[in-house]
């Protein structure tokens, strides 16, 4: 799927705002995430990540040249191995949790990024909403365009290392439980 200009600009409003349950699609994939400490934390880390690779997309040229990475929190910069800082201990266990459960290794930072290319199709979600469900669990969601397989790993990446310990998913959904989560 091509993420158009128009459609990454509503993605990057949809990080900022609640969406309406008017401009829900019928159906959205979730992924369940159990997470130890602040969920707002959390959700403010996952948050700040996609609100950076979003902004790339709307102003870079992805054309094969690194893409410049001061938006990007620190955190995540480092747990991808793109500079020296320390890493955090919930990005280092996610980084860990995500090898056990998916294999592959460390997401180079470059190559995560450029997953938000908009002309690439590998990213096969946009970013819909977050849900906390009390005890330490939380749901993403995201619009998949009614797939219920797709390419997400990268989306799996940014959850484990935000400080999830666990995630399940993706599963489809349909709006109404989505609209459940959120308030009249």
């Amino acid at each position: 799927m091509i993420h158009e200009i128009d459609d990454i600009e509503q993605e990057l409003h949809r990080l900022s705002e609640r969406p309406s349950r008017a401009e829900a699609p019928p159906v959205l994939c979730a992924f369940d995430v159990t997470i130890k400490g602040s969920i707002e934390e959390y959700e403010a880390r996952i948050r700040s990540v996609l609100r950076a690779a979003l902004e790339l997309a709307l102003s870079e040229s992805f054309d094969g040249d690194d893409l410049p990475t001061s938006r990007v929190p620190e955190w995540f910069s480092a747990v991808s191995g793109a500079n020296s800082l320390t890493v955090p201990d919930y990005a280092r266990s996610g980084a860990q949790r995500y090898d056990a459960a998916i294999g592959g290794g460390t997401w180079n930072l470059q190559e995560w990024l450029y997953q938000f290319d908009p002309d690439s199709e590998f990213r096969g979600w946009a970013w819909w909403d977050f849900s906390s469900l009390g005890d330490g669990r939380a749901r993403i969601w995201v619009d998949t365009w009614g797939e219920s397989f797709f390419a997400c790993n990268e989306l799996r990446w940014l959850a484990f290392t935000s400080g999830s310990d666990e995630i399940s998913g993706p599963i489809l959904a349909r709006t109404t439980e989505w609209a459940s989560t959120i308030n009249p």
